[in-house]
């Protein structure tokens, strides 16, 4: 017995069999080799529709070259099938990864990776009319060793078999037209696709803006639901596009701000300004209520002549053509100013919460909350301090993006120092 044998031993005494929908995967050994093969439930080969079923998807999926799609041989006699034999690799089920490694669905692009190999081959397979319409994590199959996804039996060969018989215990993964004897097309796919991403994220709770869509997408209605796979792929990502757009434009937001804020301790006071005698022609009135920063503007050595001068030509813009261009450019660019120092003095805030030493020291679970936490409180706050500054949202999204990412930065550059043990290190050496 070779070495790779010995690890196929050592996995098949770990877990003889797993338990699917319809069987049991296991692992036999025949001439030396491990094969793999599912053993069906004896309630299914009882059932005269379903041995016929086995060997019709047997045939279809035989042509079907995609990497996600598992072949198989039928193995019975002539007046049943009671197992396949599946082609050569070593598989789990994403129930057993699941419950093995529940900390994987955290894990850079685990859910993301799984998703969209899920979808892209679920539109394959309804081009071709075929539907998988369990999406059960007992019915998915993974690569040991990449996580590859794998499928095997697609329900829609299986239409004339009792469903309550065929996805016992899975049966809410499944849409309700499976066991009403209803239409069974691409919105079955849907459903189920859509259960799944609620148990992927279960222990992780599901994004705030996916819950509308997954709602959707399960609806007991099929016409309710979203009409493709393609089409539900495209409403997350919608989503999941908006609120990225929206988080790094809080974050950049609060970076900037903390920046302007500096900026403005920083600055000297102003001098003493001198006396200047009123001129015959006084600043009105609603000059000094709505213009302030115009009369500001051109310092303070500037004689009254001059101040009355450019009163008459607001008092003119004003009467004649309103507010001016530039005048509009030079409000706005001060209400940035603002929403800058304001914003990033509450992102300071809202990161320090998570990028510290205690909170980095937890478990990658903990933090991987916490982050969302603070994700959901940036762009609450950069939608609270937009709408006080009244600045555009395209305009307060691209602050904050630049913030956010500053400020995010400059944390971690202080935890490689000092929490990393960087600068301690340097300090002794230099000693």
């Amino acid at each position: 017995m070779n070495f790779e044998e010995m690890l196929e031993q050592r996995e098949v005494k770990k877990t003889s069999k797993i338990r699917m929908p319809y069987g049991y995967f296991y692992k036999r050994l025949i001439d030396g080799k491990y094969s793999n093969f599912v053993q069906f439930h004896d309630e299914l080969t009882e059932d005269i529709f379903f041995g016929h079923s086995v060997k019709a998807e047997s045939d279809a999926v035989a042509s079907i070259d995609h990497k996600t799609q598992l072949h198989f041989s039928t193995n019975g006699e002539d007046d049943g099938v009671f197992a396949i034999a599946v082609e050569v690799g070593n598989y789990q089920t994403l129930e057993q990864l699941l419950n093995e490694d529940p900390a994987i669905v955290a894990r850079n692009e685990f859910i993301s990776a799984t998703l969209k190999t899920l979808f892209d081959f679920t539109s394959y397979l309804n081009s071709r009319g075929i539907y998988h319409v369990c999406y059960a994590p007992s019915n998915i199959l993974m690569r040991k060793n990449d996580n590859a996804v794998r499928l095997l039996c697609h329900g829609s060969f299986y239409k004339n078999v009792d469903a309550d018989i065929l996805y016992e215990g899975v049966t809410d993964y499944i849409a309700p037209e499976a066991f009403n004897k209803g239409k069974i097309d691409a919105r079955t796919d849907v459903y189920s696709l859509g259960k799944l991403i609620s148990y992927l994220y279960n222990s992780a709770n599901i994004p705030f803006e996916l819950k509308p869509i997954i709602k959707k997408a399960t609806d007991a209605d099929p016409d309710k639901r979203y009409a493709s796979a393609e089409e539900f792929e495209a409403a997350i990502k919608k989503a999941q596009n908006l609120k990225r757009t929206s988080l790094l434009g809080a974050a950049a937001l609060a970076i900037a701000l903390a920046i302007v804020g500096l900026f403005f301790y920083t600055l000297p006071s102003p001098d003493d300004m001198e006396y200047v005698k009123p001129v015959k022609e006084p600043v009105p009135d609603e000059m000094i209520e709505e213009d302030m920063d115009a009369l500001l503007g051109i310092g303070a050595d500037t004689d009254s002549a001059t101040i009355a001068q450019i009163v008459k030509q607001q008092q003119h813009v004003k009467d004649s053509l309103g507010i001016s261009e530039g005048k509009m450019r030079e409000y706005n660019s001060k209400a940035e100013e603002i929403f800058r120092k304001q914003f990033t003095k509450a992102a300071e805030q809202i990161i320090s919460k998570v990028y510290n030493k205690d909170q980095m020291n937890g478990s990658e679970k903990d933090f991987t909350i916490k982050a969302q936490k603070m994700t959901d409180e940036l762009v609450s706050k950069k939608d609270e301090i937009m709408k006080s500054t009244a600045i555009s949202s395209d305009r307060a999204g691209a602050i904050a993006d630049k913030i956010i990412e500053q400020l995010t930065e400059k944390k971690k550059a202080e935890l490689d120092k000092d929490y990393l043990g960087i600068k301690k290190q340097k300090n002794n050496n230099e000693k």
